[in-house]
């Protein structure tokens, strides 16, 4: 489905949309973005319809989270962990949802670390450190190497 048709849909399924979202229903970045996170909030179709309309503005297709994006307290890595964190490359983000589980972000990627094998590891993310290009998950940080293509 094109952009136009995924917001008439989106309108159409979920009614208090409009009433939410305070926004020109053009079907523009801005407007795509906006009813993108709102719907994928939510389980099932919409929050399929909405991961369409991101994937639809975002550059060759990859997703990253919003900027806000924040599942812990931890957002800055130690010295310590800096120099400790496995490098994950080539890596994997999507955003997952199953069953009536709300959405959550999965980080993927072959790990590397200096005295262990290299291993594909799948982890949930909780914080995506864009300057440092590191990201922390449920196994602590881990540094960001490159991104698998869309």
């Amino acid at each position: 489905m094109d952009r136009e048709s995924l917001l008439v849909e989106a309108i159409h399924r979920c009614r208090d949309i409009e009433h939410a979202l305070d926004i020109d229903w053009q079907p523009d970045d801005e407007t795509c973005r906006r009813v993108g996170w709102w719907l994928v909030r939510n389980t099932g179709t919409l929050f399929h319809m909405g991961r369409r309309l991101l994937e639809l503005t975002a550059p060759g297709g990859a997703l990253l989270p919003p900027p806000e994006f924040q599942l812990c307290r931890e957002t800055e890595p130690t010295e310590e962990e800096l120099f400790a964190a496995p490098m994950l490359q080539p890596w994997s983000l999507i955003l997952f949802q199953t069953g009536s589980r709300p959405a959550m972000w999965k980080l993927g990627g072959t790990a590397y670390h200096r005295g262990h094998d290299c291993v594909w590891i799948w982890t949930r993310l909780l914080y995506l450190h864009r300057e440092k290009s590191m990201a922390r998950t449920d196994e602590g940080w881990v540094k960001l190497g490159k991104r698998m293509s869309a």
